[in-house]
């Protein structure tokens, strides 16, 4: 039995005068900066409105590199790439950074991790093997003495 796909909600387009984003967390956002005492309302929804512009900019230029790789789910390699290419999100190349050519490690299944964790010795065995290796050489540590 197959599942069937939810058909994609049509693009949620914004009405005349209002943002997407919710008000009031744009303006928490702005208020976590302490060096601005007060933020008007109209610059709080402009905030909002030029925050919607970039993402929407940054996302659609990610889309289209996804595509052109011939991929649906846009990735964070795409994010990097379009912040380093395009003049427009040059100011990101120090927040996102380029991933790393390889690729990352897959997990092993369980029975081999708890197998791999039993052979390696824990940091209390190392530390057990240490002491019986010193009392091995005869250098046996003294307990600290206190003055009365």
């Amino acid at each position: 039995m197959t599942k069937k796909r939810k058909e994609k909600e049509p693009q949620r387009e914004r009405e005349l005068g209002k943002s997407i984003l919710p008000f009031s967390r744009v303006q928490k956002i702005i208020k976590a900066d302490k060096e601005l005492p007060i933020v008007a309302r109209d610059a709080t929804f402009l905030i909002s409105l030029a925050t919607e512009e970039f993402i929407r900019r940054l996302s659609e230029a990610c889309q289209k590199l996804a595509e052109r790789e011939k991929r649906t789910t846009v990735q964070q390699k795409d994010v990097a790439s379009v912040v380093r290419r395009a003049d427009e999100f040059m100011f990101l190349e120090e927040i996102i950074a380029f991933q790393r050519t390889e690729p990352p490690q897959k997990r092993k299944p369980k029975a081999l991790q708890d197998a791999e964790s039993q052979s390696e010795p824990t940091m209390l065995d190392k530390f057990v093997t240490r002491g019986e290796e010193s009392q091995e050489q005869g250098a046996v540590a003294e307990p600290p003495k206190y003055k009365q």
